[in-house]
Protein backbone atom coordinates (compact mmCIF):
# COMPACT_ATOMS: atom_id res chain seq x y z
CA UNK A 1 0.00 0.00 0.00
CA UNK A 2 1.32 3.27 -1.52
CA UNK A 3 2.40 6.08 1.95
CA UNK A 4 0.08 8.28 0.20
CA UNK A 5 -2.84 5.86 0.93
CA UNK A 6 -2.28 5.69 4.44
CA UNK A 7 -3.18 8.91 4.92
CA UNK A 8 -6.90 8.18 4.96
CA UNK A 9 -6.96 4.81 7.24
CA UNK A 10 -8.19 4.86 10.58
CA UNK A 11 -5.69 4.61 13.51
CA UNK A 12 -6.68 1.49 14.60
CA UNK A 13 -6.29 -0.41 10.99
CA UNK A 14 -2.92 1.52 10.93
CA UNK A 15 -2.50 0.12 14.24
CA UNK A 16 -3.20 -3.39 12.96
CA UNK A 17 -1.21 -3.33 10.49
CA UNK A 18 2.00 -2.15 12.14
CA UNK A 19 1.24 -5.24 14.50
CA UNK A 20 1.69 -7.25 11.25
CA UNK A 21 4.98 -4.87 10.72
CA UNK A 22 4.27 -2.71 7.75
CA UNK A 23 6.83 0.23 8.64
CA UNK A 24 4.71 2.49 6.40
CA UNK A 25 1.89 2.41 8.51
CA UNK A 26 4.06 2.81 11.89
CA UNK A 27 5.76 5.79 9.64
CA UNK A 28 2.29 7.47 8.98
CA UNK A 29 1.74 7.02 12.99
CA UNK A 30 4.67 8.73 14.17
CA UNK A 31 3.97 11.73 11.46
CA UNK A 32 0.45 12.26 12.86
CA UNK A 33 1.56 12.04 16.32
CA UNK A 34 5.04 12.59 16.63
CA UNK A 35 4.60 16.25 17.65
CA UNK A 36 1.91 16.46 20.13
CA UNK A 37 3.43 13.39 21.89
CA UNK A 38 6.69 16.00 22.09
CA UNK A 39 4.81 18.78 22.90
CA UNK A 40 3.21 16.71 25.88
CA UNK A 41 6.97 15.76 26.92
CA UNK A 42 8.13 19.57 26.60
CA UNK A 43 5.62 20.71 28.43
CA UNK A 44 6.29 18.51 31.40
CA UNK A 45 9.75 18.67 31.57
CA UNK A 46 10.80 22.12 29.67
CA UNK A 47 13.65 20.48 28.12
CA UNK A 48 13.74 19.72 24.45
CA UNK A 49 16.40 16.66 24.33
CA UNK A 50 14.84 14.82 26.78
CA UNK A 51 11.70 15.32 25.02
CA UNK A 52 12.73 14.53 22.26
CA UNK A 53 14.11 11.53 23.37
CA UNK A 54 11.17 10.20 25.47
CA UNK A 55 8.78 10.60 21.75
CA UNK A 56 11.82 8.51 20.66
CA UNK A 57 12.23 5.31 23.36
CA UNK A 58 8.30 5.60 23.03
CA UNK A 59 8.09 5.03 19.50
CA UNK A 60 11.50 2.63 19.57
CA UNK A 61 9.52 0.49 22.29
CA UNK A 62 5.87 0.38 20.38
CA UNK A 63 7.89 -0.84 17.11
CA UNK A 64 10.23 -3.68 19.17
CA UNK A 65 6.69 -4.56 21.42
CA UNK A 66 4.49 -4.21 18.34
CA UNK A 67 3.21 -7.68 18.01
CA UNK A 68 2.31 -7.85 21.86
CA UNK A 69 0.74 -4.45 22.32
CA UNK A 70 -2.81 -4.48 21.94
CA UNK A 71 -4.43 -1.34 21.93
CA UNK A 72 -8.37 -1.66 21.81
CA UNK A 73 -8.72 1.76 22.32
CA UNK A 74 -7.22 4.93 20.99
CA UNK A 75 -3.88 4.46 19.86
CA UNK A 76 -3.17 8.61 20.51
CA UNK A 77 -4.50 7.81 23.99
CA UNK A 78 -2.12 4.80 23.97
CA UNK A 79 0.73 7.14 22.92
CA UNK A 80 0.22 10.10 25.32
CA UNK A 81 0.24 7.44 28.29
CA UNK A 82 3.23 5.54 27.44
CA UNK A 83 4.81 9.41 27.36
CA UNK A 84 3.88 10.11 30.50
CA UNK A 85 4.70 7.37 32.13
CA UNK A 86 8.15 7.64 30.69
CA UNK A 87 8.44 11.37 31.56
CA UNK A 88 7.45 10.22 35.15
CA UNK A 89 10.39 8.08 34.74
CA UNK A 90 11.98 10.40 33.75
CA UNK A 91 11.47 12.56 36.65
CA UNK A 92 12.09 9.77 38.98
CA UNK A 93 15.28 9.33 38.25
CA UNK A 94 16.27 12.95 38.38
CA UNK A 95 15.07 12.66 41.91
CA UNK A 96 17.34 9.53 42.98
CA UNK A 97 19.95 11.19 41.97
CA UNK A 98 19.35 14.21 43.70
CA UNK A 99 18.64 11.40 46.66
CA UNK A 100 21.53 9.78 46.51
CA UNK A 101 23.78 12.83 46.38
CA UNK A 102 22.80 14.23 49.69
CA UNK A 103 22.70 10.41 51.06
CA UNK A 104 26.39 10.65 49.72
CA UNK A 105 27.43 13.97 51.45
CA UNK A 106 28.92 14.33 48.16
CA UNK A 107 27.73 15.74 44.50
CA UNK A 108 27.61 12.97 41.82
CA UNK A 109 29.18 14.22 38.25
CA UNK A 110 26.53 16.18 36.79
CA UNK A 111 25.59 18.15 33.50
CA UNK A 112 25.64 22.24 34.88
CA UNK A 113 23.73 24.42 33.02
CA UNK A 114 25.05 28.36 32.18
CA UNK A 115 23.19 31.24 34.05
CA UNK A 116 22.16 32.07 30.05
CA UNK A 117 20.24 28.72 29.78
CA UNK A 118 18.65 29.15 33.01
CA UNK A 119 17.80 32.79 32.10
CA UNK A 120 16.02 30.76 28.89
CA UNK A 121 14.10 28.85 30.41
CA UNK A 122 12.88 30.93 33.05
CA UNK A 123 11.85 33.14 30.34
CA UNK A 124 9.95 30.69 28.69
CA UNK A 125 7.91 29.42 31.16
CA UNK A 126 7.32 33.04 32.05
CA UNK A 127 6.29 33.59 28.41
CA UNK A 128 4.27 30.26 28.25
CA UNK A 129 1.90 31.59 31.30
CA UNK A 130 1.48 34.78 29.72
CA UNK A 131 0.71 33.39 26.26
CA UNK A 132 -1.97 30.86 27.73
CA UNK A 133 -3.08 34.34 29.95
CA UNK A 134 -4.07 35.61 26.79
CA UNK A 135 -5.93 32.18 25.10
CA UNK A 136 -9.75 32.57 25.46
CA UNK A 137 -11.17 31.52 28.91
CA UNK A 138 -12.93 28.38 27.91
CA UNK A 139 -9.94 27.56 25.16
CA UNK A 140 -7.09 27.83 27.85
CA UNK A 141 -9.34 25.52 29.96
CA UNK A 142 -9.60 22.90 27.06
CA UNK A 143 -5.98 23.23 26.35
CA UNK A 144 -5.23 22.80 30.50
CA UNK A 145 -7.18 19.66 30.55
CA UNK A 146 -5.24 18.11 27.56
CA UNK A 147 -2.04 19.03 28.75
CA UNK A 148 -1.71 19.46 32.39
CA UNK A 149 -4.48 16.59 33.07
CA UNK A 150 -3.77 14.82 30.14
CA UNK A 151 -7.26 14.13 29.56
CA UNK A 152 -7.80 12.48 25.74
CA UNK A 153 -10.23 14.74 23.72
CA UNK A 154 -13.62 12.56 24.80
CA UNK A 155 -12.60 12.94 27.87
CA UNK A 156 -12.43 16.77 27.39
CA UNK A 157 -15.72 16.93 25.41
CA UNK A 158 -17.59 15.01 28.15
CA UNK A 159 -16.02 17.16 30.91
CA UNK A 160 -17.17 20.24 29.13
CA UNK A 161 -20.53 19.30 27.49
CA UNK A 162 -19.20 19.79 23.95
CA UNK A 163 -18.26 18.09 20.63
CA UNK A 164 -15.21 16.24 20.43
CA UNK A 165 -14.75 18.36 17.20
CA UNK A 166 -14.83 21.85 19.09
CA UNK A 167 -12.17 20.53 21.37
CA UNK A 168 -10.04 19.41 18.38
CA UNK A 169 -10.27 23.02 17.38
CA UNK A 170 -9.73 24.65 20.71
CA UNK A 171 -6.60 22.89 21.10
CA UNK A 172 -5.67 22.96 17.63
CA UNK A 173 -6.34 26.90 17.70
CA UNK A 174 -4.44 27.30 20.98
CA UNK A 175 -1.62 25.48 19.97
CA UNK A 176 -1.05 27.75 16.70
CA UNK A 177 -1.58 31.00 19.06
CA UNK A 178 0.93 29.30 21.36
CA UNK A 179 3.60 29.13 19.08
CA UNK A 180 2.99 31.98 17.55
CA UNK A 181 3.71 33.99 21.19
CA UNK A 182 6.64 31.26 21.58
CA UNK A 183 7.75 31.09 18.24
CA UNK A 184 11.67 32.37 19.08
CA UNK A 185 12.03 29.61 21.61
CA UNK A 186 11.40 26.33 19.23
CA UNK A 187 14.08 27.82 16.69
CA UNK A 188 16.89 25.09 17.11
Amino acid sequence: MPPSDLQHISDATLWQLVMEGNVSAYGELYERYWESLFETAFWHLYDKDAAKDIVQEVFVYCWQKREQIQINESVPAYFRAAVRFKVLNHLKSENTREKYQQLAGQALPQITHSAGEYMAKTDLQASYRRELARLPDKMREVFIDSRDHGLSIEEIAQKRGISTQTVKNQLSTALKKLREGLGNFFME
